[in-house]
């Protein structure tokens, strides 16, 4: 796969070097999430922590930030530009914050991924690994790995239940910002509106929207459900959590050291997973007793109907066939 570069590279010499001159003698790194205390996100980067020590004999270990407390996602992306932030752990696609990941936009693309095993082996293939070190060499942030499940994205409605593209038709959702997804919803005949996520709960109560695109790791916890009674599993975009590192210190650590941290984030990401899976099962007994309709629609009505959008998007946002080699991925 040719390597995908828009815009010149960032010389590393341009990010400030503060934190990683002597790696030796600071072996502390800071890990943060905007995820809360307690949660999946939180439970896997303390098992990072563990495993980072282990595999270092204690010659590294982590310090695990929670609610935000080294910044949001976009100030801990640019705290690790700058070398005051060593990591971050968080969705995948939060990586489009920096100027130069656009790549990453192809992990939205409808029905590109089988499953939760092809999202995850395909996310961590050499496929991807390309991208990911184009990423690092343009904005100074490295994604080592995307370790973690996260729940499929799903229709969320106040109106329902939604079985096939023609219920969407004149609809109004909330979904992201990004063009992917509102040429997605366009098609099937949505009126997009746009809305950050603290406003989603709000925006259905009062009608202002009739629906939201996300899946159960963000919906639930925001208890969507008491005002949309209406959950489509549609599984249309299957997202990782990633694992994110300072270039900077990235390049000042040894190649045992690097390792280390790559099988302490898989080991993280295995309990992303498991307590994800756990979630799921107890969100759809729980909108059983609250009086949620949860249905499974028609997927290959939706997969036709979201034929072509992807391709759009070749040669542009991520390289041209690249699509094509990520379905080929077993």
């Amino acid at each position: 796969m040719k390597t995908f570069i828009r815009g010149g590279l960032v010389a590393l010499t341009a990010i400030a070097t503060v934190a990683f001159a002597d790696i030796s003698d600071a072996r502390e790194l800071r890990i943060g999430t905007i995820s809360a205390a307690g949660s999946p996100w939180d439970k896997a980067m303390n098992r990072f922590a563990e495993v980072l020590a282990e595999e270092t004999d204690g010659d590294m270990t982590a310090a695990v930030y929670t609610d935000g407390q080294l910044g949001d996602i976009q100030q801990m992306l640019t705290g690790m530009q700058l070398g005051n932030v060593e990591m971050g752990y968080f969705g995948l696609g939060s990586g489009l914050f920096l100027k130069g990941a656009g790549p990453l936009k192809v992990i939205y693309a409808p029905y590109l991924f089988r499953d939760r095993e092809h999202a995850q082996k395909a996310l961590n293939s050499e496929v991807f690994q390309q991208i990911y070190d184009d990423i690092a060499a343009e904005t100074g942030v490295r994604i080592i790995g995307a370790w973690g499940n996260r729940s499929p994205r799903a229709i969320q409605t106040t109106e329902g239940p939604i079985e096939t593209p023609a219920d969407l038709e004149g609809m109004k959702l909330r979904v992201p910002g990004l063009a992917i997804f509102q040429d997605m919803f366009k098609t099937m005949g949505v009126q997009t509106v746009p809305m950050s996520m603290t406003e989603i709960y709000t925006g259905m109560s009062k009608g202002l929207v009739e629906g939201q695109d996300n899946g159960f790791d963000l919906a639930i916890p925001l208890k969507f459900h008491e005002v949309a009674k209406y959950w489509s599993a549609t599984d249309h975009a299957y997202e990782a959590t990633g694992w994110f590192i300072s270039e900077q210190l990235w390049q000042s650590l040894s190649e045992d050291q690097q390792e280390a941290i790559r099988t302490a984030a898989e080991a993280g990401g295995e309990i992303t997973s498991a307590e994800e899976a756990k979630l799921e099962a107890e969100a759809i007994e729980m909108f059983k007793e609250q009086g949620v309709t949860y249905t499974e629609p028609d997927q290959d009505a939706f997969r036709k109907a979201l034929s072509g959008i992807a391709e759009q998007y070749e040669g542009t946002d991520w390289p041209e066939g690249f699509i094509d080699e990520i379905k080929a991925i077993q």
